[in-house]
């Protein structure tokens, strides 16, 4: 079970460094940091929490169901509170200091593992079978990750508006039908596979990813693009056909500790 603060001390310091943030909020994000580093106040903290969250959880039915819609709809600050409670206990893996915004659907939510420091914008639809998300990743807005397979995301890798990953699919091979979940099973052939982003990877905007495509560590997708195969480590890839790829600087930053 989860037992720690569902944002720390070290969430409200990283908070209070933002340039967005303004100049009151620095000093709130940066006195609730400082009073988080004393267990007088984690400890208590956690209890009321771990209550919170047993209670948004239970599986009584109506109440479920209401409290489901009201958890996903919340906005600010509260939603991502909320939001935090109530997926630290349905998720597999919950590690904190994590934003979930608006209208977020997760399908498999108990098959889920969530490293720290992971935003997930408005509007975003998960249905992998399985996923495991690193540490600093980002998922932007309208991003859909389509129903079965698997998902792996590593630390600090990005995906932008508008994508698609696609780790499961109807195959036409074999002579069968591909019209999707209303036709009988054995006339279907779902092809199960994978995706993985490698660390620092960025799929850009509006990318459709396919079945059982790794994008290596550092690389970059093109807006627009459908990958069908794997992308090679820090390299950008390329539309043109003139040239497959382009070279990436790599990253000159030694990882991020949130401390």
């Amino acid at each position: 079970m989860y037992l720690k603060p569902v944002y720390d001390h070290r969430f409200f310091a990283f908070l209070s460094q933002l340039a967005v943030a303004t100049a009151s909020q620095k000093k709130m994000f940066g006195c609730i940091a400082s009073l988080l580093r004393f267990r007088v106040f984690q400890i208590p903290l956690v209890i009321i929490e771990r209550l919170l969250a047993f209670i948004l959880v239970l599986p009584i039915p109506l109440y479920a169901n209401i409290i489901y819609v009201f958890i996903k709809s919340v906005n600010g600050y509260f939603g991502y509170y909320v939001r935090a409670l109530y997926y630290s206990l349905k998720a597999r893996k919950w590690s904190g200091n994590i934003i979930i915004d608006e209208d977020v659907v997760f399908e498999n939510i108990g098959n889920y593992a969530f490293s720290e420091f992971v935003m997930i914008d408005k509007k975003v639809i998960i249905g992998a079978d399985t996923m495991k998300i690193g540490r600093g990743c980002h998922i932007a807005m309208g991003t859909i990750i389509s129903k079965g397979g698997e998902f792996i995301m590593e630390d600090f890798a990005a995906i932008s508006y508008g994508c698609i990953l696609i780790a499961a699919s109807d195959s036409p091979d074999g002579g069968h039908r591909t019209s999707g979940p209303m036709i009988p099973n054995e006339q279907r052939n779902v092809t199960l596979g994978k995706i993985v982003l490698k660390k620092d990877s960025w799929v850009t905007s509006n990318v459709v990813l396919l079945p059982n495509t790794t994008i290596g560590e550092g690389a970059i997708v093109p807006p627009n693009s459908v990958i069908s195969k794997n992308v090679k480590e820090w390299k950008i890839r390329l539309i043109d056909i003139r040239k497959e790829y382009v070279d990436r600087e790599r990253v000159k930053f030694s990882d991020p500790r949130y401390d």
